[in-house]
C-alpha cells in the first residue's frame, strides 16, 4: 500500500490540441492480480478517464473483489477524498484551470465539465471554492495583474516543436514541494525492479495548476523516455506506458533549488510570459526535462528545462 506522500494511480488523457498523455493498455489488464492496491488503481484511472459521467463504484468494488465500503476506505486512505468528492473536486479543478487560463463562456465550461446547466455548475464551484465561477476568474485575474515581474526568466524563453516522446513513468498525488521526495520513492522503486537509472532522461510530467489546485492534489508522473536501442522489462509492474504527443512548446532553463526557485519557473512561463506574447496556453499537461537524474544531485542544484504546450 502506498503512504501519504506517495500516493500513485495511472496516467491521465487529455485529447484535446494534439497534445496527450495516455496510457496505453487498462487496468483491467488481467495479467496482475487484484489486490487492494490494484482496486484503488482501477478506481482512480476511472475517474480520471471519465468526464462525462460519474464512476460506477458499486461495478468496480465487485470487479475488486471487496465490498463497496473496503473499497471507499483504500481511495480515502490514499487520497483524504471519498471516490465521488475526488471526482467532484478533480472536475470543478479542471473548471477553474479554464476560468483562469482560457476565455471560454461560463456556459461551455459549465458543459464541458459535465454539468447540465450553469446554474448547476455555479452552485457546484461556489461550494467548492467559496466564489461564484465569476467572481473567481475576476479575482485571478487581478492577482495577476499584480504579480512582480521576473525580467531575467522571462527574457530566457523559447518557443520550439517538438516531436512526439514515449515515456515510462509512475503517477504521484501531493503538493509541489512534495517532488524531490516523489523522486526519491520512484528512484527506489526503479531499483527494486533492476532498472538501471544510467544513461536515461527523466521527465516530471505536472497535470494541475498549483495555483488553482487544492493542496494535497497535485497529481506529478515522474517519468523517463524510453530508448528504442534499450529494452527494459521490469520484474513487476513499476510503470506505465506514456505518450507525450508532440506540438509547440515554450521552453525555459533553470538552475538552483527545486522549491525555492524552480517550482516556479512554469508559473513564470504562464503567468508572466504569455500574456505578453501572441501565444494561448494549450489545455495540456507541462513536463520538465531535468538535466541529470533528480536524486542524485544536490538538493540547491538541480538543472532542468520547463515546458508548456502552446497553440
Amino acid at each position: 500500500m502506498t503512504t501519504d506522500k506517495h500516493r500513485c494511480t495511472m496516467p491521465n488523457r487529455d485529447d484535446e490540441n494534439a497534445h496527450k498523455t495516455d496510457a496505453e493498455g487498462s487496468p483491467n489488464d488481467a495479467r496482475y492480480p487484484i489486490t487492494p492496491l490494484s482496486a484503488l488503481e482501477r478506481l482512480w484511472w476511472s475517474i480520471e478517464h471519465r468526464s462525462d459521467d460519474w464512476p460506477d463504484l458499486k461495478q468496480l468494488a465487485t470487479t475488486a473483489g471487496l465490498s463497496l465500503f473496503g473499497l471507499n476506505r483504500i481511495f480515502r486512505k490514499n487520497t483524504g477524498l471519498a471516490p465521488l468528492a475526488y471526482a467532484r473536486a478533480k472536475r470543478l479543478n479542471g473548471a477553474a484551470i479554464l476560468l483562469c487560463r482560457t476565455h471560454k463562456t461560463i456556459l461551455d465550461i459549465a458543459l464541458t465539465s459535465g454539468y447540465q446547466s450553469q446554474q448547476a455548475f455555479t452552485r457546484a464551484f461556489s461550494r467548492e471554492y467559496g466564489l461564484s465561477p465569476a467572481q473567481f476568474r475576476a479575482k485571478f485575474r487581478q492577482d495577476i495583474y499584480h504579480a512582480p515581474p521576473i525580467p531575467d526568466l522571462v527574457r530566457a524563453v523559447q518557443v520550439m516543436t517538438l516531436p512526439t516522446q514515449h515515456l515510462l513513468g509512475r503517477r504521484y498525488l501531493g503538493n509541489y514541494t512534495d517532488v524531490p521526495a516523489h523522486w526519491l520513492d520512484f528512484s527506489w522503486r526503479l531499483r527494486m525492479a533492476d532498472i538501471d537509472p544510467s544513461g536515461l532522461t527523466f521527465m516530471g510530467i505536472l497535470h494541475d495548476d498549483p495555483y488553482l489546485t487544492p493542496p494535497g492534489h497535485i497529481r506529478y508522473d515522474c517519468a523517463f523516455l524510453t530508448v528504442g536501442h534499450r529494452s527494459i522489462t521490469p520484474h513487476f509492474p513499476t510503470c506505465v506506458p506514456i505518450t507525450l504527443t508532440g506540438g509547440r512548446y515554450a521552453a525555459l532553463d533553470q538552475h538552483g533549488p527545486y522549491i525555492e526557485r524552480i517550482a516556479q519557473t512554469i508559473a513564470t512561463l504562464v503567468i508572466q510570459w504569455l500574456p505578453a506574447t501572441s501565444h494561448q496556453l494549450a489545455l495540456v499537461p507541462a513536463f520538465e526535462r531535468f538535466h541529470h537524474a533528480p536524486w542524485t544531485i544536490p538538493a540547491d542544484a538541480w538543472a532542468l528545462t520547463a515546458h508548456v504546450g502552446l497553440i
